[in-house]
């Protein structure tokens, strides 16, 4: 080989190890990218689980007023029990399979 046959080969090595280097860093930040969003989606999970359990007490807050008779609420006091009792039947059916 000649000087120059050995200065493409070296810079054609430099870039290749170059190019190794780049893609090794970019797995490394996809890595840590994935891992960022599998938190995110943990804490997302999370907090859909704690704004289920918040609205639920809402409604429960809004049947027990509706029953104690403060404000114009016995129309959703009636849908709440009427969901509730459809509830408890659903789980009776499952326990008599």
């Amino acid at each position: 080989m000649n000087g120059k046959e050995d200065a493409v080969l070296n810079e054609l090595k430099f870039k290749i190890e170059r190019l190794i280097k780049l893609y090794t860093i970019s797995q490394d930040t996809i890595r840590e990218q994935q891992e960022r969003m599998n938190v995110q989606e943990a804490e997302i999970e999370a907090l859909k689980g704690e704004n289920k359990h918040i609205n639920d007490e809402l409604k429960t807050a809004r049947v027990a007023n509706a029953i104690s008779g403060s404000g114009d609420g016995s129309y959703q006091a009636k849908v709440r029990i009427n969901q509730l009792v459809r509830e408890i039947d659903k789980c009776i059916a499952l326990l008599n399979h």
